[in-house]
């Protein structure tokens, strides 16, 4: 698979785990952690060596483009649109921390799963 294939199968499929957290009501910390780990190991199991910079990407591509999509079309994400300069900076700036927060988890779970396959691979499992 080409890596922009997988980069884009990568946010296609936080997407759809960022609306099923939304759905089942899972809190936004939980279910962004959890999406991360789920699309680090997928990318880090289909692309192997070099797969921590590709999974940091779709991790904060997919992130970036769920929280705009929820900021323009909810009513609570329209009311901290509306609000004033300090806090929507403040807002903003807390929420850049949170995606770069589970682009970092992604990424180690990619890792993590990169060498475990490289390892299974080396022992002739």
């Amino acid at each position: 698979m080409k890596t922009g294939d997988l980069s884009f199968t990568g946010i296609l499929i936080g997407l759809v785990l960022f609306g099923l957290s939304d759905l089942l009501a899972i809190g936004p910390i939980y279910g962004g952690v959890i999406g991360a780990i789920i699309v680090g190991i997928f990318v880090g199991k289909i692309m192997g060596k070099g797969s921590v910079k590709y999974a940091f990407l779709s991790i904060f591509a997919y992130n970036l483009i769920a929280w705009v999509l929820t900021f323009l079309f909810t009513s609570d994400g329209k009311l901290v649109l509306q609000s004033d300069g300090p806090s929507m900076s403040v807002f903003i700036g807390s929420l850049l921390v949170l995606v770069f927060f589970y682009s970092i988890i992604g990424s180690f779970g990619a890792f993590v799963t990169c060498n475990l396959s490289r390892n299974e691979q080396g022992r002739g499992l």
